[in-house]
């Protein structure tokens, strides 16, 4: 098994490499930096990158491997990960004003493929802070946590020695909102603390401090937002398929926003195609 990053010479390309980097170490995996030819990118830029990222692997006595290919970027990577097998596949994206469907970016591209992999889309706002992260927190829409995006989270806490937050959203109507008394609140909150209490243990159990916080909103996306500006974190974790499902193509998806909007540097996570 091996992780990829896919490197285009940009630096937010290796911002999102050199986090592949860090997961594939603690994961005890080969770090493949991945380059498919493209008219718009410096080759010389795409090979510094390559090298820099490789100087931090030698750090770690890591292996790693180049990997350049030709073709239509986002079918050449797709069919190099069916060829080879793989855990996961780094790529940074930045955010974008949509156009037509047919105008997708690489990172895009991907997301809307079956991959056999995991794909962590990196959206970079401070370059730095891949240098020193402390604090990593995971939004979820009130317990709903999934044992891979939750296994995602706290490998990359582990590779920082970082500290975590779960954030859990409750998203409420104003109605309800104004009818919830305080043992109602106690209750909703208690049902979230006892679903999860089993991976604050597991963490605990890694030596990972976690700590569980709540919120009941009137919305999701503008309530993580506000969190992120009161509170010192160096990165965020999503569910790339909660965010993004059930908007409509025409408006932007939350997680568009989200990416629009962040004062941290995210990754989305998306879980890979199950074989049926």
């Amino acid at each position: 098994m091996k992780v990829i990053a896919a490197i285009n010479g940009q630096v937010t390309s290796e911002v999102a490499a050199l986090y592949g980097l860090h997961f594939a170490r603690i994961h005890g995996l080969p770090l493949v930096l991945l380059h498919v030819v493209n008219p718009d990118d410096s080759i010389d830029s795409v090979e510094k990158s390559m090298a820099n990222i490789e100087e931090v692997a030698a750090e770690y006595e890591m292996a790693t491997e180049r990997v350049v290919l030709e073709g239509s970027p986002a079918e050449t990577v797709k069919r190099y990960l069916f060829e080879n097998k793989s855990e996961i596949l780094f790529c940074s994206t930045r955010y974008r004003q949509r156009k037509k469907f047919f105008n997708l970016s690489f990172s895009e591209k991907l997301r809307s493929m079956s991959l056999p992999v995991d794909l962590a889309e990196v959206r970079v706002v401070h370059v730095h802070s891949t240098l020193s992260t402390e604090r990593i927190v995971l939004p979820i829409k009130e317990n709903r946590m999934s044992v891979e995006k939750f296994t995602f989270f706290v490998s990359m806490a582990k590779a920082y020695k970082a500290g975590g937050e779960i954030y859990s959203v409750t998203v409420t109507s104003k109605k309800r909102r104004a009818s919830l008394n305080l043992g109602d609140t106690r209750r909703i909150l208690q049902k979230i603390d006892d679903r999860l209490s089993h991976y604050i243990y597991l963490a605990r159990l890694m030596n990972i401090p976690l700590r569980l916080k709540h919120s009941i909103t009137l919305n999701e996306i503008d309530q993580v937002l506000h969190h992120l500006s009161h509170n010192d974190f160096q990165l965020m974790i999503v569910g790339g398929e909660r965010l993004s499902a059930y908007a409509p193509f025409a408006k932007p998806k939350p997680i568009e926003r989200l990416q629009r909007y962040t004062p941290v540097n995210t990754i989305a996570f998306y879980l890979r195609e199950k074989a049926r």
